[in-house]
Formats: structure tokens, C-alpha cells, sequence
């Protein structure tokens, strides 16, 4: 098993999720069985770790995809395998207390560790500011759930709480982003993680010279100030939801123009509703505008491009363009062909890890889902989004 890293991030753009592409050399199989084990192997820096988990890929060669019982996923090339060992109990996910507890002890004495119903936070950010965060995740997490209720889009609860870190101030989410997914990600205003399925932020309302903050009253006035703020927390946080209640599968080939398209679908801000997120879908001014400016240079086959491969998204100069049209076409297939995308997001979630399609079997999956005709399909998208206001 061969380990390609690519940063699949806008690193550009103001919300950055990251996604390590795996390429497998020769076959590979699930594990059907939950079966916990014990794998020791040198890490990427060639440090020994011991993880407890259940293997969810395995190739012929010997390489392991492994998930740990904090819901992080390693991969283990067979070079670096040391021992792999059966135990007699079966894999069992992190409580909330047990998630808790690793956080407090990777963390220390200076982050304070709360929970609420579906998230353990760990934040030295300050109470307001973090109890703002909490409450913020779990609306979206409510007006996620809303949104699909009537839909043939089953949502599964996750296995463990997800994890938020919130650090403080930018330089300190700057550290722990460096030395976490890389240093395009320091410059960021937050990211998910599909590796470690965490979402990290920090303090967007750190250095304002105002009075200190005392509620989490004064922490939305402060943030709606700055929309793009919002925005940020709640990008990252739909990406989390997304990949841990089989919207998408973590690993596995999620096209960039769909789960990015998502989250921006879910990201224009809802700060007043207080049981859910209610503006999902609403127009997203600034994606549109954006959108309408890059129609002049804008050519033929543009939505074959973007759904046959995720070079746009790579390539700063090309990436905001790439992440305004697919807020558009993400709209425009929600608002026109709603049944046909939930199809299409059942079947992409089904797909196997590990395993990534070429250009031709993207479009065609997309074909499949909203038919061939795609220069027809792009008439009548570029139509829908001159009369969006």
C-alpha cells in the first residue's frame, strides 16, 4: 500500500476541510466484523504507536487502514507494520467520558473539557465563547436533521461524540495546525479533519479591542459582525456532521464540488433561530457573486471539469472560483432535482475506502443521477442562477 498526501484544501478561501488521498497498489477488503486489535506501527515521523482499534481496509500487501477507538484513522503501510494482534473483545467506540479524558490528557490542565449532547468540546478559549460554540454546533446539528427529515436520506448517529478543539487565539491554532495537518493549514480560520475526525478553530473574536466578553449574547454580536466568521465555524462543523451520519464515508472518494458544496450549502448564518439551523439553503451572497464574475471566462464542458476531478480545487489561483460554482450547482440540483441529488448522496456514501474513480466513471456516476444530456444540464443551471437575487 503506497501513501500519496495531498492537501485537497482551498487554502485560499476563508474555511479549509483536509482529507489525505490514499493510493492502494493492488487489492484490497473491508473487515465485516468489528473485532477490536492491537496495531503497532512507526507513524509517518517514524514514532512507535500502539493503537487499539478495528481495521476497516486491509490490502493484499499487508497495508491497513485502522480505525481507533477515538474515531481516528491511521494508515499503516506494510513497511512500517510492526505487530498486529487480535484481542478477545470487540471493538468498542469512546464514550463521551472516555473522548473527554483522552482530550483533558492530550490537551492539559490549561483546556477545560465540556460536553453537551452531541459534541465534547475542548477549549481554552473561555467559557463564553466556548459554551457559544456548543450552542452553535448543536442548532446546526438540529437544522442538518431538519432539513433531510423528509427525504429517503437516512442519517445515522455516530458511533462516539465528535470532538471540537477551540484554541484561544490564532497563534496557538497556528502551532497545532502546523504540526497536524501541515502549514498550509496555519493560515486557516479552522478545518475538519478527516484523518482525525476533529474540528479545529480558535477565538475568531481574539484582539478586538472591546470590553471583555461576559455572555455568549456578546460573542454573537460580535461574530455576526464579521459574517464570514460565522460562516467559518459553521463550514467545518457541517463537514463534520456530513462525514459522521453517512453523508459521506471518510476515506472513500467524495468528490471536492460535492462536500464542499454542502457545507457552503449549510454555512450562511442562523444566529438568531435557537432550535435549529432554519436558513439552510438560503442564498449565499458572496458565492454567488463570485459565481456571476467568473461566467465571462467560463467555457465549454466547465461542469464535466468540475465534476470529474478536484484540480480546481488544488490549485489556488483556480480554488475560490471552483468553490463558488460549487455552491451554485449545489443549489441549483437541492432547489431542482432534490429527490435525484438525495439519491445521488446515498450512492457515492456506499462507496467502498480506499478506492478512487477516474474522470470518466465520476461524470458518468453524475450522468446516472441527473442524466446525460450535461450541456442541457448547464442551460438550464446557468439559467437558474441569472434569476437568483
Amino acid at each position: 500500500m503506497r501513501i500519496d498526501p495531498h492537501d485537497q484544501c482551498n487554502v485560499a478561501s476563508r474555511s479549509v476541510c483536509c482529507v489525505i488521498v490514499m493510493v492502494i497498489i493492488g487489492p484490497t477488503f473491508a473487515h465485516a466484523d468489528d473485532l477490536l486489535e492491537r496495531v503497532i506501527f512507526a507513524d509517518e515521523d517514524q514514532e512507535v504507536r500502539q493503537v487499539e482499534g478495528r481495521v476497516l481496509v486491509e490490502a493484499l500487501d499487508g497495508g491497513l487502514l485502522v480505525e481507533g477507538r477515538d474515531a481516528r484513522l491511521w494508515t499503516v503501510t506494510p513497511d512500517r507494520l510492526k505487530k498486529r494482534a487480535a484481542t478477545q473483545s470487540s471493538f468498542r467506540p469512546f464514550t463521551a467520558g472516555e473522548l473527554a479524558e483522552q482530550l483533558q490528557d492530550e490537551f492539559g490542565r490549561r483546556f477545560k473539557v465540556t460536553q453537551t449532547e452531541h459534541y465534547v468540546i475542548c477549549s481554552n478559549a473561555g467559557e463564553e465563547y466556548t459554551s457559544w460554540c456548543g450552542s452553535l454546533f448543536e442548532r446546526l446539528w438540529k437544522g442538518f436533521e431538519r432539513h433531510w427529515q423528509d427525504d429517503e436520506l437516512p442519517l445515522s448517529d455516530p458511533e462516539t461524540p465528535l470532538a471540537a478543539i477551540v484554541f484561544a487565539n490564532a497563534r496557538q491554532f497556528a502551532a497545532y495546525a502546523r504540526k497536524d495537518e501541515g502549514p498550509s493549514l496555519s493560515t486557516a480560520k479552522g478545518y475538519y479533519s478527516i484523518r482525525s475526525n476533529r474540528i479545529v478553530l480558535y477565538d475568531l473574536t481574539a484582539g478586538q479591542k472591546k470590553r471583555r466578553i461576559r455572555s455568549a449574547l456578546d460573542v454573537n454580536k460580535r461574530m455576526a459582525a464579521v459574517e464570514f466568521n460565522v460562516a467559518t465555524v459553521v463550514h467545518e462543523a457541517t463537514h463534520q456532521i456530513a462525514f459522521n451520519r453517512a453523508v459521506h464515508t471518510r476515506y472513500a472518494d467524495n468528490p471536492l464540488w460535492l462536500t464542499e458544496g454542502m457545507a457552503m450549502y449549510f454555512e450562511t448564518p442562523d444566529l438568531k433561530s435557537r432550535d435549529g439551523w432554519r436558513t439552510a439553503g438560503s442564498i449565499n451572497q458572496g458565492r454567488l457573486e463570485q459565481f456571476r464574475r467568473t461566467l465571462r471566462r467560463r467555457k465549454f464542458g466547465a461542469i464535466e471539469r468540475l465534476i470529474g476531478n478536484d484540480d480546481r480545487f488544488r490549485n489556488p489561483k483556480l480554488a475560490t472560483d471552483a468553490y463558488a460554482e460549487s455552491w451554485a450547482l449545489t443549489h441549483f440540483l437541492i432547489k431542482t432535482r432534490r429527490e435525484a441529488y438525495v439519491a445521488y448522496l446515498g450512492q457515492l456514501a456506499q462507496k467502498p475506502r480506499l478506492v478512487w474513480d477516474n474522470q470518466e466513471a465520476r461524470i458518468e456516476q453524475f450522468q446516472a443521477a441527473f442524466g446525460a444530456d450535461l450541456a442541457q444540464l448547464n442551460r438550464e443551471f446557468l439559467a437558474y442562477v441569472e434569476q437568483l437575487r
